[in-house]
């Protein structure tokens, strides 16, 4: 069983490292702009929660009002978010994609629906069973290197 150990170890290490240089390149989702992830995370954020303040989309995506800020500021200067203020309040700012910015929001889809189809053909094969032992595995592990956050 050791050697089931260090296979599966050096098989998640393997995955996160494809995983995070994936996260790390910019793409072009049919916007015609070279995106991070981060920027186009910030893209689905307003595009799933239309005209939404600074905190909203901060509280959506888990970070901080500070880093939402200056990638809105970006975004917002490659032209693919724009905001705006309601009449007869001057206090509050919302967001929402431009048409620029709702085409980035389709294109990250549209790679979603390709890659997925190709993983969920995969999985298909696999038994009810077989699905809920990886689910189960999936959770167990993410749990288990939570504890080292703590």
């Amino acid at each position: 069983m050791e050697k089931f150990h260090v296979e599966l170890d050096r098989a998640l290490v393997r995955m996160f490292e494809v995983y995070n240089t994936l996260n790390k390149m910019p793409r072009e989702y049919s916007s015609g702009v070279v995106l991070y992830l981060s920027e186009i995370h910030m893209i689905e954020a307003i595009g799933l929660h239309p005209d939404c303040k600074l905190t909203e989309i901060s509280n959506v995506l888990n970070i901080t009002k500070g880093t939402a800020s200056k990638l809105l500021s970006k975004l917002e200067a490659k032209g693919l978010v724009s905001k705006y203020q309601v009449e007869g309040n001057k206090k509050e700012v919302y967001f929402r994609l431009t048409e620029l910015g709702q085409g980035a929001f389709e294109g990250h889809y549209k790679i979603h629906e390709t890659r997925s189809a190709d993983i969920d053909r995969e999985f298909d094969n696999y038994s009810p069973e077989e699905q809920r032992i990886i689910l189960k595995f999936i959770h167990k592990y993410t749990e288990e290197l939570g504890r080292y956050l703590e």
